[in-house]
C-alpha cells in the first residue's frame, strides 16, 4: 500500500509540474510573435512624408501651416467630443441677427475664445470657401488618418448648415479687415529721360502670399478711381460702408476734387441762386 501511494504522488507530482511548463512556453511565443507582428505594421503607418508629395490629379496641395492647424483642432475634439454644442452656438447665436461687415470677425472673435486662433481658422475657412472640392482636397491630404477624417468631417457639418450665412458674412467684411490693402505698395515716380513719363507701380501681397505687381499711367489709374469710385455710387448701399471710413476718406476726396475739379470763376457756394430776391 505505501509502495502504491507513494508512485501515484510521484506520478500527480509529474502532471503538476508538466501541466504549467506545457503551457507557458506556447504563451511566451505567443506574446513574442505578436510584439514582432505589431513593429513593422507601425512602421509602415508612420509615414507623413506622403503628404508633401505632389497630388495626383485635380487635388490641390493643402499648406502645412493648414494641416498644422486642423491637427490641433482633431486633437481638441478628440479630448472633448462635446466641443461641437459649444461651436453650434456660436454660429447659432451671431448669425441670428441680420448679417453686416461686423458679423464675420465678431464669430471669429468668439471661436477664438473656445479653439483657439488655429482651429478657428480652420473651421472658419472651410465654411467661407463652402466648397466641396475643398474638403476633397483635404482628406487627400490627410492620408487615411481617422483622426484627422472625423475632424474634417465636423468642418464639413458645420459648413452644409451655416456655410451659406458665413460666405455672405465674409464676403460683406472681406473689404475691410485689418489684413485688407494694408500689404499695397504705390509709388508714383517719374522716369528719366528726354519725354519723362509718370507711372503708377503698385505691388499687393495676396492671401495666399503670392505678390502681384501692377504697372499703369497715371490716366490709367485715373479710369481705375473712376469705375471703382461709380460702382460704389451707383450700386453700393451706404449702410454697408463702415461710416468711420467714409469720414476718414472724405479728406482724400475733397482734395481730390479740389485739385481735378477747379471751381468755376465768380461762383461761391454763399452766393444767392439767380432770381432770387
Amino acid at each position: 500500500m505505501v509502495k502504491k501511494n507513494d508512485t501515484d504522488a510521484e506520478n500527480t507530482k509529474k502532471k503538476a509540474a508538466d501541466t504549467p511548463s506545457s503551457k507557458k512556453a506556447p504563451a511566451k511565443k505567443t506574446a513574442a510573435k505578436k510584439t514582432s507582428a505589431k513593429k513593422p505594421a507601425a512602421e509602415k503607418k508612420a509615414a507623413p512624408e506622403v503628404r508633401k508629395a505632389a497630388p495626383a490629379g485635380s487635388h490641390k496641395p493643402i499648406p502645412e501651416p493648414f494641416m498644422n492647424d486642423l491637427q490641433e483642432l482633431a486633437k481638441a475634439l478628440e479630448a472633448n467630443p462635446g466641443l461641437i454644442e459649444p461651436i453650434r452656438d456660436v454660429f447659432e447665436y451671431h448669425l441670428v441677427d441680420p448679417i453686416d461687415r461686423k458679423t464675420f470677425p465678431k464669430i471669429v472673435n468668439a471661436m477664438s475664445m473656445l479653439l483657439g486662433p488655429g482651429p478657428t481658422m480652420v473651421i472658419m475657412t472651410g465654411c467661407h470657401v463652402n466648397s466641396p472640392a475643398f474638403f476633397e482636397d483635404m482628406l487627400y491630404a490627410i492620408d487615411g488618418n481617422e483622426t484627422l477624417r472625423g475632424a474634417v468631417w465636423v468642418i464639413q457639418h458645420l459648413t452644409s448648415i451655416y456655410g451659406n450665412r458665413v460666405q455672405k458674412a465674409y464676403t460683406l467684411s472681406s473689404g475691410t479687415m485689418d489684413e485688407d490693402w494694408h500689404s499695397l505698395d504705390v509709388n508714383t515716380f517719374k522716369r528719366e529721360g528726354e519725354n519723362p513719363v509718370w507711372v503708377v507701380d503698385m505691388r499687393v501681397t495676396l492671401y495666399s502670399g503670392e505678390e502681384a505687381r501692377m504697372k499703369m499711367t497715371p490716366d490709367s489709374a485715373y479710369q481705375l478711381i473712376e469705375i471703382l469710385m461709380k460702382e460704389l455710387k451707383d450700386n453700393i448701399p451706404e449702410d454697408q460702408v463702415d461710416p468711420m471710413l467714409i469720414e476718414k476718406c472724405e479728406e482724400t476726396v475733397t482734395g481730390f476734387t479740389k485739385k481735378f475739379y477747379h471751381e468755376k470763376e465768380g461762383h461761391k457756394e454763399e452766393d444767392h441762386p439767380e432770381g432770387y430776391a
